[in-house]
């Protein structure tokens, strides 16, 4: 049985935990609030060798239509404290929103994380995926992440052990999770913070489709190219199967018109895939994460 003392749900819609809107039911949805809640979630893992997903914003990530068989582990509920130090330094929990960190750390005069302003989610997904832009990635500004395993307990992570690829983090182990992150960050005037902010907020809603749900960007810039310039030129701007849809406002951006299932979305994703690789020998590669079990 799953443990009492862990708030849990049953067989609830994925759609509402996810910016897509997209997945069916999980068995388990857990909702941790403490460490002593992943020990126990851990321990029922092994126990039951049940498959698990690990689920933050649920902003880069696209959930099966069927549901999940196992345990999705939401950790939303977790801490989203924000502590500032001292040198210009703050300490976030996973759990706070990007969007929370940019106003808290402008309105103390604290620069250096702009990149992130306008990205979906949490810090824990800023962190995981080295989130920004050319201006900029969150790596740039860590020193240190602080992660909890599920059958192993805490460590804390130093900025010569945080590799990173385009998109993709080389440190966590299987069954770990980022909990915080500590941040250097650069001491300015707050209106230049601020000013930058809202700049960035002004480009993106002219240039992406913020007002319908989606992931974010569908795919990773493949090396001297934009995936989305790539897309647009394969003249599959606008293109939709069933609820999706290839925005025509920026083509790496599949969108849901209503009622888009995830076999909509990846038959979008394996056209643009297969065009772009016809036309022009570019392969594509996804950003967006597609839930699948995994075992500890």
């Amino acid at each position: 049985m799953f443990p009492v003392t862990v708030n849990h749900l049953r067989d609830e819609p994925l759609a509402r935990y996810t910016t897509y809107r997209i997945g069916g039911p999980a068995r388990v949805l857990a909702l941790p609030k403490s460490a002593e809640d992943l020990a126990a979630i851990g321990q029922y893992l092994l126990e039951t060798k049940e498959p698990y997903f690990i689920l933050g914003n649920g902003s880069n990530v696209l959930a099966p239509d069927e549901g999940f068989p196992g345990v999705v582990i939401c950790t939303r509920d977790l801490t989203h404290e924000l502590e500032f130090l001292s040198d210009h330094r703050v300490k976030a929990a996973a759990g706070t929103l990007n969007s929370r960190i940019l106003r808290a750390c402008a309105e103390k005069g604290l620069g250096g994380i702009e990149a992130l302003s306008g990205v979906p989610g949490n810090v824990g997904g800023a962190v995981y995926m080295n989130a920004g832009t050319a201006a900029g990635w969150i790596d740039d500004a860590l020193l240190c992440v602080e992660v909890l395993s599920l059958r192993e307990g805490a460590r804390v992570i130093h900025k010569a052990d945080l590799k990173y690829s385009y998109r993709e983090q080389h440190y966590l182990k299987p069954g770990e999770l980022i909990v915080a992150a500590v941040l250097q960050l650069k001491p300015e005037p707050a209106e230049a913070v601020k000013a930058r902010l809202a700049e960035a907020v002004k480009k993106r809603k002219i240039a992406q489709p913020i007002e319908l749900p989606s992931c974010g960007s569908v795919f990773r810039n493949p090396a001297g190219h934009n995936a989305w310039k790539l897309v647009a030129d394969a003249g599959l701007r606008g293109m939709n199967m069933g609820g999706a849809r290839i925005s025509a406002k920026h083509c790496n951006f599949i969108v849901n018109e209503g009622g888009a299932k995830r076999s909509d979305v990846l038959g979008l994703i394996h056209l643009a895939k297969e065009k772009v690789r016809a036309d022009t020998g570019v392969e594509l590669h996804e950003e967006v994460v597609l839930m699948e079990p995994k075992f500890l």
